[in-house]
């Protein structure tokens, strides 16, 4: 209950602060000058066995159920109103990963390496292709 009342005087504090802040610095507020916004994170559904290669099909499914999981918190979010929505960084397909071990072939199979096309070198306000 303490953490509740905590979090209610603190929502109301932000509130007030942020009323004063506006009724001293502008006649009316500027439009479009909040919004309302969410996090969300959930336990990860990840392969139960880490060190066992998984197809590219087992992979990707393990990444579809967590878009799926997103889908439906997003979804969710915005009924309460929220009009933007912070996922977490690592939320699809897991952590703890370096740059040479998602590279080892056939190690984790949600992963495509793109083709590099071509570069751009900038200089002065024009570029070149390099």
């Amino acid at each position: 209950m303490a953490l509740r009342e905590e979090t209610m005087f603190l929502s109301v504090v932000v509130f007030v602060s942020f009323s004063v802040t506006s009724a001293v610095g502008h006649t009316e507020p500027a439009a479009d000058s909040s919004y309302v916004a969410a996090v969300y994170e959930h336990h990860l559904i990840l392969n139960p066995e880490p060190h066992v290669t998984l197809s590219r099909a087992a992979a990707l499914q393990h990444v579809q159920k967590n878009l799926d999981i997103y889908e439906e918190q997003a979804a969710r979010a915005a009924r309460q109103g929220a009009q933007i929505l912070v996922f977490p960084e690592d939320g699809l397909h897991g952590f703890n990963f370096s740059r040479s071990s998602i590279s080892k072939p056939g190690r984790y199979n949600n992963t495509e390496v793109l083709p590099r096309a071509f570069t751009y070198v900038w200089l002065f306000c024009r570029f070149s292709r390099g």
